[in-house]
């Protein structure tokens, strides 16, 4: 199949239909394929809307769809709670619709979001995963994300949290 060009923007009150809908195929998919990430009930608007807002997500586009697509956001009280509002940028989320795998776009988007943080300033970027899911933290650690701490937030799994610094930041 040939790779689409992918535009990444500040998502709108237009995408939330297909930023859920994109969330639903996911979770579906993982099912299918025996990938647990995410529950149908944690990929809603009033979940989302605990945490974020539109203004929060990014998504990627081909030809006008949203094929994929993340949160950034500069506090993480949950994960990072010692940290103060502004010392980093935060990933949450992340997600290609299956129907557009194995096209790089994930690697795009985690670039993107190293970028956004660069340009703005910010001395790191942050990230987490569960400590199960070998496939994403490879992709991570790939793109220069360093293991910063393993801890049980959740019962059920550890979680692993990455930064990335850049050289030379501007913030502390």
């Amino acid at each position: 199949m040939e790779k689409q060009a992918l535009k990444i923007e500040k998502a709108t009150k237009e995408d939330i239909k297909d930023i859920l809908e994109m969330y639903k195929k996911r979770v579906i998919y993982n099912i299918e394929h025996d990938m647990k990430q995410w529950t149908l009930e944690e990929v809603t608007l009033e979940e989302f809307s605990k945490t974020y807002t539109i203004d929060d997500y990014y998504v990627g586009k081909c030809d006008g769809k949203v094929v994929c697509g993340m949160f950034i956001v500069d506090v993480d009280k949950l994960y990072w709670p010692s940290e103060k509002k502004g010392n980093a940028l935060y990933l949450h989320k992340i997600v290609v619709d299956p129907d557009y795998s194995k096209r790089g776009y994930s690697d795009l988007l985690i670039e993107y979001f190293k970028e956004k943080g660069r340009r703005e300033g910010y001395p790191k970027v942050r990230l987490d995963v569960k400590e199960h899911k070998d496939k994403l933290r490879s992709m991570y650690e790939k793109h220069g994300f360093q293991i910063v701490e393993k801890k049980q937030i959740f019962s059920e799994y550890k979680t692993v949290l990455y930064h990335f610094v850049f050289e030379n930041s501007k913030k502390d």
